[in-house]
């Protein structure tokens, strides 16, 4: 009788208490002829997190391998270390406050990834719920194929959640420098893996619907102050001019950067309907674009945030 396959789940761990148990048991709901383990870091957590886990862990000691880390590493160094001891053919990401709705995600990106044995990296459509107002809307999983791949990812020109991801192992570990994730403590794990490995594969979209992307009030990249969204931009930074160090053909532009920061200490100002903060930011963009040009005066400031609460439309890309 030939071996099932192993597929390994990363769960990078801090805090979540209230969410964490969705993202396991969504896992654990996978109708799939392989086996499954699960792989969650605790990062020292601060809320009584690691208590739901080690429930868990006890509930299901044959599949969840839970590890508490004895400081905190931060996400990027965690999901790296993770991965490290992941022992399955396939691995997959879901972050604690995200979750699987769809039970036959990993049995459709199985068959592909088995039809198809030069696919080392399949994503997936996915959805997102807005947690304050219950809110869900379907996404489509799509890349810019107007230019290279790696270019897509490393100027955002693509749109994919975390946890729709499925990797071939022995592609991931061949590829990405997880001792790096973890010495440099990289703040992020998605999209500098994403970078890193878009210049030696491609990556097949499957058009199903399989998980969800929490979008919390406040998080670890949805800061609700000008000195969190500062702080978190300084920490990406490091990971992009490490990804333009490996790969010098991506071009770090450091005016460019520093713009689109100023750009998104516009929408917080926005969001916070604080017009002064966005008055100034506006004016370190420059351009004409809708958001600069309503910052000028406070009624079309007040006028753009009410538009916008209503529809919605007030995002962290461009």
């Amino acid at each position: 009788m030939q071996k099932k396959s192993l597929v390994s789940v990363v769960i990078p761990s801090y805090n979540r208490a209230d969410t964490v148990g969705q993202t396991i048991e969504g896992i654990l709901a996978q109708k799939v002829d392989a086996d499954i383990e699960i792989v969650i870091g605790d990062d020292c957590s601060t809320d009584n997190a690691w208590e739901v886990l080690e429930q868990y862990r006890q509930k299901y000691p044959d599949i969840i391998r839970l590890f508490q880390r004895e400081q905190n590493m931060g996400l990027g160094a965690n999901w790296a270390q993770c991965v490290k001891d992941c022992r399955g053919e396939f691995i997959c990401n879901c972050d604690n406050d995200d979750y699987w709705h769809n039970p036959n995600k990993l049995q459709l990106q199985l068959d592909h990834m088995r039809q198809h044995p030069e696919c080392n990296i399949c994503i997936t459509n996915h959805r997102t719920h807005n947690r304050t107002t219950d809110e869900i809307k379907e996404c489509k999983a799509w890349i810019d194929r107007s230019m290279p791949l790696q270019k897509a990812f490393f100027n955002g020109h693509v749109s994919i959640c975390n946890a729709t991801i499925m990797y071939r192992a022995e592609f991931l570990k061949k590829h990405l420098p997880l001792d790096d994730f973890i010495r440099y403590r990289f703040y992020l794990q998605d999209w500098t893996a994403w970078i890193i490995l878009s210049a030696y594969t491609d990556m097949d979209i499957l058009p199903y619907s399989t998980a969800t992307f929490g979008i919390e009030t406040v998080s670890i990249t949805r800061p609700d102050t000008y000195e969190q969204l500062q702080n978190r931009m300084d920490k990406e930074l490091g990971c992009y001019k490490y990804c333009c160090e490996m790969f010098p053909e991506l071009g770090f532009d450091e005016a460019g950067w520093y713009s689109y920061v100023n750009h998104l200490l516009l929408i917080l100002a926005y969001r916070r309907g604080e017009y002064s903060y966005a008055s100034k930011y506006a004016k370190m963009v420059g351009g004409h674009s809708l958001k600069t040009v309503c910052a000028r005066t406070r009624l079309s400031f007040q006028l753009y945030c009410i538009l916008n609460r209503i529809k919605g439309r007030l995002s962290w890309k461009r």
